[in-house]
């Protein structure tokens, strides 16, 4: 069994033998989930699984001294009902999973490594989803309905596995075949590139043909005395005339064709960079989270002109070597079989040769690609955090990173241009092998028709055209090779591009999703649990109702969850367990916009967008007038300062508004969301980062913003939640206390009263 098998828990993978005890022990169960504990309690490896069944959570250890045949498995099988905690814990060198039963009984500890810890934390997950619906139902009779939420999970820890997968075993025809559909809006103009690029081919055989009617049929007679010189001249002048037309012809029908492909190529590229902006816009925060933006921005630009490059060029420049390689074998047989038959034969071997080195250049490029995602991730890092670089005179450590990784891709380079470079010597000294036949057996043919006066042999005319078809023959060959490295690059970045626009949204709505209506604003969550990773809770049962117009602050240590419970009101996030409702709607059935529409958000750090002030607070806004715009940034206390700029409200603020102060961007921020009119309005540390005078300017303008809205507010500082009319209280993901200031002071043991004492000693401390 492989590492990855193993991390991942798959039932399948459990030996037969414990399966097969299991079944025997438990014979009304199945087995849901596994994990392997890889460490003895004396740091030893060894072979010590955790497997989860409908109702019970079985821990089996080899039997000591068992020797020859199956091993033999000592199983401890533990109800799920009477396992009051399952826990996990990180050491320095290796980790613990321990579970507890009533007055703290230790009823199972194993010790693991941490490769083992995504299988750890997928059991603990699901033993306690099992045992809270076990305890609500009472019996096993919906259980299997009710763990759809732990199936999810599971299949959320092989999410990358399978993408990774995908990436790495999408052919690369289905690619190529997906991408040429986007051809099919197009087909008459493409159909039109098709017939001029046949009818330039047809043209591109015919020089050859001439060439053997000049020589056969005009100076040989003129050498011979068979036609007078006059009569020759006024041939060969026609000839001249005629091959001066193909050219012509030829070149006029390659315009034709180059700008039809080129308009069509650019207007593919322009839907395909507007379908996967536009389908990056649907998709949940944690695709973002999870990839660099450099290699995101990449996708949507120049893996999109790559594409374009293809269409425009490399497509019809294939179709075109296809047509010439079939007519060109015609016209070679048609001069004579017997010397065709061995300018083909090397074909086969050569199309072998093409086919294992496309396969190859295909794993180099993808491996290029990653080393190119990498480089444009350090961009991305670096550019917009150029200030904390030149703040800690990181320059020169930025510089030799970059380095690192430019080295990185010039290596890979290295090594695709290596076997490139290897690969095509060898397809053109078999070229030439086959022009060497030619000569050896064409060039005595034709000396034995010149000794027998044309009797027997070739004649030169003939076999000049032959040389010239052998050449057109091979040169689409060498077009097609070196399409061969043009067609790899573009199935790469194809595939880049089909990985977003496959992407399922993490958040979307139901096929009968809800409009939402004017919110009243009162806010309830269920028995609410959520994980980022599916390995560790950052919620676990929180349960509050809000009502409409009421002020909640939360507090709480720094990573208990606060910034979380709002990211689910927005539904940026899906609840794995309970519901979030909005005037009694669960947010999953109502449509994303219409809910995010009447919900205002003020950041820690506001975002500000390049462009003007009175853009920025417009962002979202629609159809309001300038004076909407100016009574806003009244109401935010940012009238004044804007005014104090050259332009007003025409000022440019600068990408990510870095022209201005902190205390101005989140006025500007505020006035944004005062225009936005929402319903239920969250406020994440929106004064925390601005001295005393600015947060005076921002609290008189966040009084306002709340008036007669659902407001839940984020702080650390509690004096800036003096308005709240009750604090909720987060710590390790749960709400463990809730109500006003007053009665939270009065149980000096808690949580609030801790915080407000250890920010009044410091306080204090400050002061003196």
């Amino acid at each position: 069994m492989s590492l990855m098998e193993t991390l991942l828990g798959q039932p399948d993978n459990l030996p037969v033998e414990l399966r097969q005890k299991i079944g025997e022990l438990l014979p009304q169960e199945s087995v849901r989930v596994i994990a392997l504990a890889d460490l003895t309690h004396a740091q030893r490896f060894t072979t010590i699984w955790l497997v989860l069944t409908d109702a019970h959570l079985v821990v089996a250890c080899p039997e000591t001294g068992a020797t020859g045949g199956a091993p033999a498995w000592q199983t401890t099988i533990l109800s799920i009902r009477d396992i009051e905690k399952i826990e996990t814990f990180d050491g320095l060198t290796s980790c613990w999973l321990t579970a507890t039963g009533a007055k703290g009984q230790s009823l199972a500890t194993v010790q693991y490594t941490r490769r083992q810890g995504r299988a750890m934390g997928n059991i603990k997950f699901v033993t306690e989803q099992t045992r809270k619906r076990l305890l609500e139902s009472g019996s096993r009779a919906n259980l299997t309905t009710h763990l759809d939420p732990a199936v999810n999970y599971q299949e959320a820890i092989l999410k990358a596995v399978k993408e990774a997968k995908a990436s790495l075993t999408t052919h690369k025809m289905g690619v190529l075949w997906r991408l040429l559909s986007y051809m099919k809006p197009h087909s008459g103009t493409v159909a039109v590139g098709f017939i001029v690029s046949a009818m330039i081919t047809v043209l591109m055989l015919l020089p050859p043909y001439v060439t053997r009617i000049l020589v056969d049929d005009i100076l040989r007679p003129v050498e011979h005395g068979q036609q007078t010189a006059a009569h020759a001249m006024r041939w060969l002048w026609a000839v001249i005339a005629g091959l001066a037309l193909i050219w012509t012809l030829s070149e006029v029908m390659s315009f034709i064709r180059m700008r039809v492909m080129a308009i069509v190529g650019e207007k593919i590229a322009m839907k395909l960079r507007n379908d996967v902006y536009s389908h990056m816009q649907k998709l949940s925060l944690s695709f973002f989270g999870s990839r660099p933006t450099g290699s995101l921005v990449t996708r949507v630009s120049s893996d999109t002109d790559r594409l374009w490059e293809f269409i425009t060029f490399g497509f019809i420049d294939s179709a075109m070597a296809l047509f010439q390689i079939i007519g060109v074998a015609v016209a070679l047989l048609v001069q004579d079989w017997s010397l065709a038959l061995a300018v083909l034969a090397p074909l086969p071997i050569m199309t072998v040769m093409f086919y294992v080195h496309t396969e190859r250049m295909q794993i180099l490029f993808l491996r290029i690609w990653r080393k190119w995602a990498t480089l444009s991730a350090v961009l991305s890092d670096v550019i917009p955090g150029i200030r904390v670089v030149k703040a800690f005179a990181q320059e020169d450590h930025e510089v030799t990173r970059f380095k690192n990784s430019s080295l990185a891709v010039e290596q890979e380079a290295e090594n695709l241009h290596r076997e490139w470079t290897r690969f095509w010597p060898q397809v053109v000294m078999l070229m030439h092998a086959c022009s060497l036949i030619v000569w050896i057996i064409g060039a005595p043919r034709v000396m034995q028709y010149l000794v027998s006066g044309g009797k027997e042999g070739m004649p030169l005319g003939v076999f000049l055209a032959f040389v010239g078809y052998m050449w057109m023959f091979w040169e689409p060959v060498q077009r097609l090779g070196m399409m061969s490295r043009v067609i790899n690059r573009v199935t790469t970045s194809a595939s880049r591009v089909f990985e977003v626009l496959d992407t399922v949204p993490g958040i979307d709505n139901k096929p009968n999703a809800k409009v939402a209506g004017s919110f009243d604003g009162r806010v309830t969550f269920k028995d609410v649990t959520f994980s980022y990773d599916g390995v560790r809770n950052v919620l676990t049962d929180v349960s509050f109702e809000v009502a409409p117009g009421e002020m909640i602050g939360l507090v709480g240590p720094s990573g208990g969850g606060k910034t979380t419970l709002v990211n689910l009101i927005c539904r940026f996030y899906d609840v794995k367990d309970g519901s979030v409702r909005i005037d009694g709607d669960d947010v999953r059935d109502l449509d994303v916009a219409s809910l995010r529409r009447q919900i205002g958000v003020v950041l820690q750090e506001p975002y500000l967008f390049h462009g003007t002030i009175a853009e920025n607070i417009a962002y979202g806004s629609h159809g309001v007038s300038t004076k909407d715009v100016i009574e806003a940034a009244r109401a935010a206390n940012a009238h004044d300062f804007i005014c104090g700029f050259g332009d007003g409200y025409e000022t440019i603020v600068g990408e990510r508004g870095q022209t201005l102060s902190g205390g101005e961007r989140q006025r500007i921020s505020i006035a944004r969301a005062i225009l936005h009119k929402p319903r239920i309005l969250i406020l994440d540390e929106a004064t925390s980062s601005v001295d005393t005078e600015t947060e005076k300017k921002i609290q008189e303008a966040l009084k306002r913003l709340v008036s007669g809205r659902t407001t839940f507010a984020i702080a650390h500082r509690l004096s800036t939640l003096s308005a709240a009319n009750r604090l909720f209280v987060l710590e390790d993901g749960r709400l463990v206390e809730n109500g006003s200031h007053a009665e939270l002071l009065k149980n000096p043991d808690g949580m609030y009263a801790k915080l407000h004492r250890t920010q009044m000693e410091m306080h204090a401390a400050i002061a003196i």
